[in-house]
């Protein structure tokens, strides 16, 4: 079976703390995540599209 690389493993954390966070600090942790998380999931998502394999 194969594993999970390193970026796709790091998006799936922080997708996971941001819903985690929602439940504890409620929808002021959706815009901190969208105010500050905006350029790390662009970065992330430009990480996933250079290690993809054709």
């Amino acid at each position: 079976m194969d594993q999970i690389d390193t970026p796709t493993l790091f998006a799936v954390n922080l997708v996971l703390a941001l819903i985690l966070a929602t439940f504890i600090w409620g929808a002021s942790a959706l815009l901190v995540a969208a105010l500050a998380g905006t350029p790390i999931a662009l970065g992330t998502i430009v990480m996933l599209s250079l290690t993809a394999k054709a």
